[in-house]
């Protein structure tokens, strides 16, 4: 992950989703994508092992980085995500797993992944290295469904 040239988006953690869809479509010119509810997906975290989220997300249609708003419930697993950082940015990476094992030698540390370390991290984590930001490494295997999602 040295070159950030496979960036997708810009994620944001928002309080309410159709409020900042309006705000950004108005102030940016913004067309969305349909938004979709995540209630649960399973999150595993570092601390505390397998938890859950429970999110409604949606994507900008323009690119090549998109705008990601997540609206996450208080009281999931996206609070320790929140905790760090509101936002984040997101790139596409051929494996999850050996990205995250190359940052964690890096000194980067995980927030929150798809799956524990023993079964790769899933298809993302999130990832910090010190008070920098959140990066989102998001396996190129899910990269199909979500360009669809754009495009629907």
């Amino acid at each position: 992950m040295k070159s950030f040239n496979k960036l997708h988006h810009h994620g944001f953690i928002v309080d309410d989703i159709c409020r900042s869809m309006n705000d950004l479509q108005d102030g940016l010119a913004l067309k969305w994508a349909p938004v979709r509810e995540f209630d649960p997906l399973r999150v595993w975290l570092p601390d505390k092992g397998w938890s859950e989220a429970h999110l409604t997300v949606t994507y900008s249609r323009q690119g090549p980085i998109h705008v990601e708003l997540i609206q996450a419930a208080p009281g999931g697993a996206y609070d320790a995500l929140r905790a760090v950082s509101a936002a984040h940015v997101g790139a596409w990476v051929d494996d999850v797993g050996a990205e995250v094992e190359t940052l964690l030698a890096e000194g980067w540390r995980i927030v929150a992944a798809g799956a524990s370390p023993k079964h790769g991290y899933g298809q993302m984590a999130y990832m910090v290295c010190g008070d920098g930001p959140v990066l989102e490494l998001v396996g190129e295997t899910i990269r199909p469904m979500i360009e669809e999602w754009i495009g629907a």
